[in-house]
């Protein structure tokens, strides 16, 4: 039988109480299942989502990518890029699943 092992550090983020990882937290939760929702309502078409998906990972990369150099690295505008970095992955995770919730709206 396989037993999974999870560290106690994986949820250390739970107990540490910080503000901004738990609103960060609730706001990408957020983004993923307004998408979904979006998506069991029919309001946008595959290919719709697809593109989504693209355009919002390759965007997450590049802000990553900025937002690790060793000048932006620690300032408020590094700060302010990893927070649309993370909101960008969460919306192309979002997009990503929308496909297979996907439902072909009412009266097509």
């Amino acid at each position: 039988m396989m037993s999974l092992k999870v560290m106690a550090a994986t949820f250390i983020w739970v107990g540490s109480g910080s503000p901004l990882l738990i609103a960060m937290a609730v706001v990408c939760v957020f983004a993923v299942l307004a998408v979904l929702f979006a998506a069991s309502r029919g309001k946008l078409h595959i290919p719709g989502y697809v593109g989504l998906a693209l355009v919002s990972f390759a965007v997450a990369f590049i802000c990553g990518r900025i937002s690790g150099a060793r000048s932006v690295h620690g300032t408020r505008s590094g700060e302010i890029l990893s927070i649309v970095f993370f909101l960008l992955v969460a919306v192309a995770v979002g997009s990503v699943l929308a496909i297979f919730f996907y439902r072909e709206p009412p009266g097509t």
